[in-house]
């Protein structure tokens, strides 16, 4: 059994028998992965390295015949201990895992994603107190380059039908998104050339006319594919509303665009006060 060295952030772990665990993990270089930890359970052979969150360099091997591997070592890079201080910070870190656990290949290397997840725990790990929205923000920075890494790249600032610009219309008007086709259309275009994408949308479950958005959002949408996440949360101005709003949108794009997010609404949204959109 050949012995394979990865960076790993852990995902979730489930008791097995009384002293094990078995380990989901994120790993750059091998996606998302289930392992074996023997001995791990009220035992201090791998120190805090199994913890959900906790990035670790992991030894292991792929047992012939086996589903799961085994964790050998997990030598600590960096636990994000800061993530327990808030509670807030632990629900969003929750939903962060959790979207791993449904989106993320397994065994197969996907980088751009492991950097994004920890870059992603590091931003909120490192949030400063007292900018309830701050949370919200990052979310849907997630989402939005969980998107392109999925392979879609949405058009924010045009509509789809006559190509006007965001900053051609009025400010204060909602614009009507369309998911199918990851965009949104002025009133104009929704009324005369998109009741061909308004149907294939509406037989897909979701209703067109409910997920509207302001030009505020779409512009902090825009900033959330285009800048690193570490700047995101710095730039985007649209109010907590908005924000609450955009998120509804994200959701119905990532059920519609990226393989393995369903309808199942993610558990650890309940406790950051956030309702799902989805049916």
């Amino acid at each position: 059994m050949e012995q394979k060295r990865d960076l790993a952030i852990v995902l979730r772990w489930v008791p097995f028998e009384e002293r094990h665990r078995v380990v989901t993990a994120l790993t750059e270089n091998h996606g998302r992965i289930s392992a074996l930890a023997r001995n791990s359970i009220q035992s201090r052979r791998f120190g805090g390295a199994l913890e959900p969150f906790a990035a670790a360099e992991w030894l292991f091997v792929e047992r012939q015949g086996a589903d799961l591997y085994r964790v050998d070592e997990a030598h600590i890079r960096r636990g994000y201990e800061g993530l327990r201080k808030r509670f807030e910070r632990l629900a969003l870190a929750s939903v962060f895992n959790e979207l791993m656990i449904r989106i993320a290949p397994e065994r197969e290397a996907c980088p751009d994603l492991f950097r994004l997840h920890s870059n992603a725990l590091a931003v909120l790990e490192e949030m400063p107190d007292g900018e309830p929205l701050s949370e919200l923000k990052l979310l849907n920075a997630y989402l939005a380059k969980v998107l392109q890494w999925a392979g879609n790249q949405p058009q924010v600032l045009a509509c789809l039908g006559c190509l006007k610009t965001l900053d051609t219309l009025d400010p204060y008007q909602p614009l009507n998104c369309v998911v199918s086709d990851a965009g949104w259309v002025c009133s104009d275009c929704r009324a005369i050339e998109t009741r061909h994408v308004r149907d294939r949308a509406a037989a897909q479950g979701f209703h067109q006319s409910l997920l509207r958005l302001t030009p505020a959002a779409l512009y902090d949408f825009h900033a959330s594919l285009t800048l690193p996440i570490r700047q995101v949360t710095a730039v985007t101005q649209a109010s907590h509303a908005e924000h609450e709003q955009l998120f509804g949108f994200l959701e119905a794009l990532m059920v519609y665009h990226v393989p393995g997010f369903d309808r199942t609404p993610l558990k650890g949204l309940r406790f950051l006060a956030l309702k799902s959109s989805l049916p």
